[in-house]
């Protein structure tokens, strides 16, 4: 997934906890809203602005940049700058992992997005009380 330019964003901070990041519980959540599977398989493979995107997903472009923006939050996809063939620039949008497992251990779930380099990043949930 490479960009001609690199103005790249990363995780922002939100008010989901104090590191910005979501939660488990979260990151789940958004990745079981509507469209967002559709989003994350439109910038699959190259970088897009928001409009290509909400015509390949059949959303509004509000939806669309409403997922986009909590995708960006919690890591899952990268902004840079594109210059089109007549000097305009638009922002484009491109998945900044390869692959998100979710797996169970002692603590409870876990998620780990991969990016294509090997790079991890995990997140755990707490283990629920017993009885809860």
């Amino acid at each position: 997934m490479s960009l001609t330019e690199s103005a790249r964003s990363g995780p922002v901070e939100s008010g989901d906890d104090a590191s910005g990041e979501l939660s488990t519980d979260e990151l789940l959540e958004l990745l079981d809203a509507a469209y967002t599977r559709a989003i994350l398989e439109a910038i699959r493979t190259e970088p897009k602005p928001a409009r290509a995107i909400a015509e390949a997903c059949g959303a509004s472009r509000p939806t669309v940049y409403r997922r986009l923006n909590r995708l960006r939050d919690a890591g899952l996809v990268e902004t840079d700058l594109a210059c089109d063939a007549d000097g305009h620039h638009r922002t484009v949008f491109e998945a900044s992992f390869e692959s998100v497992t979710i797996g169970f251990t002692d603590d409870g779930l876990s998620v780990t997005a991969t990016d294509g380099t090997g790079g991890r990043s995990s997140r755990q949930s707490p283990r629920p009380a017993p009885g809860a």
